[in-house]
């Protein structure tokens, strides 16, 4: 029996969806619903109207907007067509941990499996799984981009674990200049300077967990080195998704770029792993999170490796009530005090009209890295992944998606792009994905891989 995979990134679902009934968004969500397993990933949280009491404060730090669905979330995605989600991601601790379990209960709610976060972090890396007559689906999740306070944490035998994101942290290789660079830095900053003959941590002063790790490089390059514990734990998680379920995939939630590079540019050491994942059982990688919003695809040992999708539900600009530091944050380009501006008006110093670029900067405060900011491509894509009944992958399909800007009630909500954008999109997701030695063919208004 054949069955398909339908693959989306983000799905920043900050309100209600489901009264929708427009048919350019029924149209693309259809090839959601047709699929026999869809998956997204939910980079919200779910947080009800109340205020205190329930441990859902706003968190100190978040990614830059401190998200807030509505508690009919995970029905909303349900309504849409989604099977399976992937959690883990810098905005999942938004409203500390009682938002995490607002989210989670939501989840539950509609029957919705999930990976990623957990009550400690066994249970953040366990695979999710979905059962269908077609065939069983697994999934991993995990981030390496996230405040490292919301990192879960392992239990012990005289201890309770942390609840929080399955993380795939990373430190740096850097060349033998820059590391003494680094050291002497650490010093006239105050920081507290530990080292090794080939390594070197910078720990801020109130807290020796507030790190950033720094090796010497063994090829004179300077580049991104995975955590070896994180590394391995995540290959045995896609191991495990691969020996329970005919697919499995392997999600990671990641902000980083190419060092040197444009943020269309995945790290070195996220293709490396990628491929590491393909090769410990994952027949789908998908990464996203870059807001690029689209990247290059692989074709790794048959397995599609999708580097980002990009956006689907980008809803980002109607979230309301923003606790006092996302309107500190934005300070410069208020015209009010941030004690005084409305979350209408926050939201447009945050910048979400779409598409988005990045905004909270003036021209003449332009983002300098990554270079040419965010947003450099015309769209995302949802692609749907034909498996046969050996699992294996026989078709790539690519439908391009773009965004409702109007009218408002619709604003954000994808639909599938027509005409030159479709042309256009699909013409630039193959110039990302030929360094791969990747083929996309243009058919129409959508593009395949050739496999």
């Amino acid at each position: 029996m054949t069955f398909d995979v339908a693959v989306t990134g983000d799905s920043i679902v900050n309100r209600e969806v489901s009264f929708c009934e427009d048919p350019q968004v029924t149209s693309l969500l259809n090839r959601v619903r047709d699929a026999a397993v869809s998956l997204t990933h939910l980079e919200t949280v779910c947080r009800g109207p109340s205020e205190g009491g329930d441990g859902a404060y706003p968190a100190a730090m978040s990614g830059g907007t401190w998200t807030r669905a509505p508690e009919s979330v995970g029905e909303e995605l349900t309504w849409a067509g989604f099977d399976l989600v992937s959690h883990a991601s810098n905005h999942a601790l938004d409203f500390s941990y009682g938002g995490l379990q607002e989210t989670w209960n939501a989840l539950d709610d509609a029957d919705l499996p999930f990976a990623g976060t957990g009550a400690n972090l066994a249970d953040a890396r366990e695979p999710a799984f979905v059962d269908t007559p077609a065939g069983r689906v697994g999934l991993v999740s995990m981030a390496s981009s996230f405040p490292d306070w919301s990192r879960a944490g392992d239990a012990r035998p005289d201890m309770q674990g942390r609840p929080g994101v399955n993380p795939l942290r990373y430190h740096y290789a850097v060349d033998d200049d820059s590391f003494e660079t680094l050291r002497e830095m650490g010093r006239t900053l105050g920081l507290v300077v530990r080292e090794t003959e080939e390594e070197l941590t910078l720990m801020r002063p109130e807290s020796r967990n507030a790190t950033t790790r720094f090796e010497r490089s063994e090829d004179g390059r300077v580049d991104r080195v995975l955590d070896a514990r994180d590394r391995e734990e995540n290959l045995r998680a896609v191991e495990s998704a691969a020996t329970a379920a005919e697919v499995a995939v392997a999600h990671v939630h990641t902000h980083e770029f190419r060092l040197g590079g444009d943020v269309s540019e995945p790290p070195h050491a996220l293709e490396v792993f990628a491929r590491d994942c393909v090769d410990h059982g994952a027949d789908i990688v998908v990464s996203q999170g870059s807001h690029a919003p689209t990247r290059g695809i692989e074709i790794y040992d048959g397995a599609p490796i999708f580097y980002d999708p990009g956006e689907f539900f980008l809803t980002s600009g109607t979230v309301t009530r923003q606790p006092s530091d996302f309107y500190y944050g934005y300070e410069g380009v208020l015209d009010e005090h941030p004690q005084a501006a409305t979350p209408a008006e926050g939201m447009a110093a945050r910048g979400f009209d779409l598409p988005w670029e990045g905004a909270g900067f003036t021209e003449e405060d332009a983002m300098k890295n990554p270079e040419g900011g965010f947003f450099l491509g015309p769209g995302s894509v949802l692609a749907r992944c034909r498996f046969d009944d050996a699992g294996t992958v026989t078709a790539v399909k690519l439908h391009p998606v773009t965004w409702r800007s109007e009218p408002k009630s619709l604003t954000g909500l994808p639909v599938e792009a027509e005409g030159e954008l479709a042309a256009e999109i699909i013409e630039y997701v193959a110039e990302q994905s030929a360094q791969y030695g990747t083929t996309v063919k243009r058919e129409g208004s959508t593009g395949e891989i050739e496999l």
